[in-house]
């Protein structure tokens, strides 16, 4: 067989398709009520900071914690905690409030008005740093749900990072974006950096709103091997197209101590569905050691959301 030349453009396909497998993990927590919609206790912050800080202390990858204002207020051990195990803390809201658009059904959780959001955040984010002594540049909304108040409120704000993009519904981008101002979902050019959140785009996504593909809960319910693999997986396709892999996962401090199956109230009694609040507790706290460990033999690399995106910035953006 007679040989032939190969290009510059095949040497540099060829290099960029084996040679950068780049693995980023970006662990954040959503610091708010107990199973978030629902409860208005803060067990969660208050009793899982410093169980969830050994998993990361004992492993030393950082993490972002971002507190809603009514989370900062009831856990200020949990603040001071993560401040001096020099992780970043952010906001998730004044007090888990809704600021966008719903993406499922939540009766009786209806979005604030456009008109509210952004004095709401602007008090958030102060409410934050005077507890906190740190001004917060991460955000994410709760649930998701997020909107075009939301994301121009933030970036005036000063926030470098959004973190509210569920890839699992939205299903467009995995890797990072500058949003646009008039619809936050499509690139843009606002200095905030919209981080999407991990979702397996391999999976069918036989439910209605394709929540089967979403990162979370899987921790709990399939454990950390199994979250893993879905990270090879996707992985192995962002890489086969020369793009690195980009795993950004929330999680919730509730998540990592006993939860209650039931919640009674004075007018109402609520059930929970039991993936809500399955292998809460010490469970949860041994799958999360056995994700990183998996992570790290895949050579992962750790951000927080503020430190990665620096990294994006510099590495990827033109």
């Amino acid at each position: 067989m007679e040989a032939r030349l190969i290009s510059a453009a095949e040497v540099y396909e060829v290099t960029m398709m084996n040679t950068d497998r780049k693995l980023y993990v970006l662990i954040s927590f959503d610091m708010e009520s107990d199973i978030g919609s629902w409860g208005n206790t803060h067990t969660g912050v208050i009793e899982g900071t410093a169980p969830i800080l050994q998993v990361l202390a004992h492993h030393q990858v950082p993490a972002t914690f971002l507190y809603t204002g009514n989370a900062a207020l009831a856990g200020p051990e949990s603040l001071a905690m993560v401040k001096a195990a020099g992780h970043e803390i952010g906001c998730h809201t004044l007090q888990h409030e809704s600021v966008g658009t719903p993406i499922f059904e939540a009766p009786g959780i209806p979005p604030v008005l456009p008109e509210e959001v952004f004095n709401r955040l602007k008090k958030a984010t102060e409410l934050i740093e005077e507890k906190a002594g740190v001004r917060p540049l991460s955000f994410r909304a709760p649930r998701g749900w997020g909107g075009n108040e939301m994301i121009q409120a933030l970036d005036q704000l000063g926030y470098w990072v959004d973190s509210s993009y569920m890839a699992y519904f939205h299903g467009e981008h995995l890797l990072p974006y500058h949003p646009s101002a008039h619809d936050w979902r499509k690139p843009g050019d606002l200095r905030i950096l919209e981080i999407p959140l991990f979702a397996d785009l391999t999976v069918p996504g036989e439910l209605p709103d394709h929540r089967d593909r979403d990162g979370w809960p899987k921790l709990r319910t399939h454990g950390g091997r199994h979250l893993a693999d879905m990270v090879r997986r996707n992985a192995e396709r962002m890489w086969a197209a020369g793009k690195p892999m980009m795993v950004c996962l929330y999680l919730h401090p509730w998540e990592f101590v006993p939860m209650p199956t039931v919640l009674d109230t004075d007018e109402a009694r609520i059930e929970f569905k039991p993936w809500l609040v399955q292998n809460c507790g010490q469970r949860a706290l041994d799958e999360l050691d056995i994700f990183i460990t998996e992570m790290q033999r895949l050579d992962a690399r750790f951000y927080t959301l503020r430190d990665f995106r620096e990294v994006w910035v510099r590495d990827y953006e033109p």
